[in-house]
């Protein structure tokens, strides 16, 4: 196995070098890149399995590196080693393959715990961003929703599930700090601003006391939200429907609902089945069928106009979707009140 490390500091290159030549199991080839630039050169010469690789440096940065991998040598495997203040700027490595991220200051046993864990293909010991990144967008949700419940289940399940393993105190809660400005950031961007008052507790501290102090603040600003709504929040499965109810002839999607009332496709899909026991799809055809009936005894009205009407162009699957609801045609069901 080949290893390309990529760091500009002499002296931090030297001592990874060193951990990795004391990984009990021998590689074939250890190179090493002052920047993305050269690193992309060695990629190619020597086509190394694990590129181990620092965000910030001169010339091409980490994070453009890592882009460049994962379109030119996807096969590669890519570890990433950044400062804890870097957390956000990593989260954009996701998008590029990279699953692995190593929090300075690493130690030896970090580097031989990702070394093992990155060739058994595994990961832990090391950090997986898209984790944190998806429970921050969960806790935001139930914010955002009002759904004190939820909020407090996911920080349990955070704390169960083992969600911060591998992390010593302080990594935790530089991730935990980074979470809670993702959470503000998308609140921020729905419009509301709320008040931080984060207590900068020390290092002494245990996993459990950090988890139940980031809590804390989850609570205050969930406090602030309700008391900034007082009652004039909109319920956004309510916006939805009305929504979908005033543009039944349309082919309005679920994503384009989901966006609408400011959540993302996959939560709103989940809390729409929750909260009003149907599906989106099978609850825009209801009401289509029943606007149908409306219509449907007004003699004025052709069928097939009627069909268009809700949002259905052809005829033959209107007919078929009104019989299954209905237990009868169109034609049959305006029959039922004498029109011809």
């Amino acid at each position: 196995m080949r290893v390309l490390i990529v760091e500009d500091e002499p002296v931090i290159q030297k001592g990874l070098v060193k951990m990795v030549q004391r990984y009990p199991a021998s590689f074939s080839a250890i190179y090493t890149a002052d920047d993305g630039e050269t690193a992309l050169e060695m990629i190619r010469s020597e086509e190394p399995h694990l590129v181990l690789t620092d965000l910030r440096m001169k010339r091409m940065d980490g994070l453009e590196l890592c882009e460049r991998i994962h379109r030119e040598f996807s096969h590669v495997q890519v570890a990433v080693i950044s400062g804890y203040n870097d957390f956000q700027y990593a989260q954009r490595a996701i998008a590029y393959g990279v699953k692995r991220y190593l929090l300075k200051p690493v130690t030896q046993q970090d580097i031989h715990n990702a070394l093992r864990e990155i060739i058994a293909g595994m990961s832990e010991n090391i950090v997986s961003l898209q984790k944190y990144v998806e429970w921050s967008e969960k806790l935001e949700q139930s914010i955002w929703m009002l759904q004190k419940s939820d909020m407090h289940r996911l920080l349990k399940e955070g704390e169960e599930n083992s969600l911060f393993s591998g992390l010593h105190v302080l990594g935790m809660k530089s991730v935990l700090e980074d979470c809670l400005n993702m959470i503000v950031g998308r609140l921020v961007q729905r419009g509301w601003q709320p008040q931080i008052s984060v207590d900068k507790n020390g290092t002494d501290i245990s996993k459990k006391e950090a988890l139940e102090a980031f809590g804390a603040v989850l609570d205050d600003i969930f406090t602030q939200l309700q008391q900034t709504r007082k009652g004039k929040f909109k319920d956004p499965i309510e916006e939805a429907k009305a929504f979908i109810d005033l543009h039944l002839s349309e082919e309005v999607t679920l994503e384009e609902v989901a966006k609408r009332v400011g959540l993302t496709r996959t939560y709103f899909s989940a809390l729409f089945k929750k909260m009003t026991g149907e599906t989106f799809v099978h609850y825009r055809i209801k009401k289509r069928i029943e606007e149908a009936r409306k219509l449907l005894a007004v003699p004025a009205l052709t069928i097939t106009d009627i069909a268009v009407q809700v949002g259905y162009e052809d005829y033959p699957h209107f007919t078929k979707t009104f019989k299954n609801f209905v237990g009868m045609s169109p034609s049959e069901y305006r029959s039922s009140f004498g029109i011809e």
